[in-house]
């Protein structure tokens, strides 16, 4: 069982991981990993990384270990650029009208609004 485990944590630490980093308030810097509950600090840059390598290992050897659900970082191959969503008729006729008095289509007036909010 040992070996399925490590496997699956070789699996894990082999993924695309995001890490967002920003100076921290008492000094150094803050690290955390996209879409995980894992995070670490460093004096530097350099630190922070070397630390955020640890605590990952860490968080997926104990997720594998017990089982849990590890949410996977999404990469390009997952995204062709279409989205479906169901709303009401009401939102759907303002967005159309909004869309009519822009002259856009919906899906262009959506995908505005969009990068506006998320980039």
């Amino acid at each position: 069982m040992k070996k399925n485990i490590k496997k699956n944590l070789e699996y894990y630490l082999n993924l695309p991981w995001k890490f967002e980093y920003e100076k921290a308030l008492e000094g150094g810097f803050y690290v955390r990993v996209k879409g995980l509950a894992c995070h670490s600090h460093g004096d530097n840059m350099e630190e922070a990384y070397q630390n955020i390598q640890e605590a990952l290992e860490c968080f997926l050897e104990t997720a594998v270990e017990n089982n849990i659900l590890v949410n996977e970082p999404v990469s390009q191959a997952d995204c062709n650029g279409r989205l479906s969503f169901r709303t009401t008729k009401s939102m759907h006729c303002k967005l159309a009208q909004i869309a009519k008095e822009e002259d856009v289509s919906v899906s262009h007036l959506i995908n505005d609004a969009i990068t506006k909010m998320y980039g």
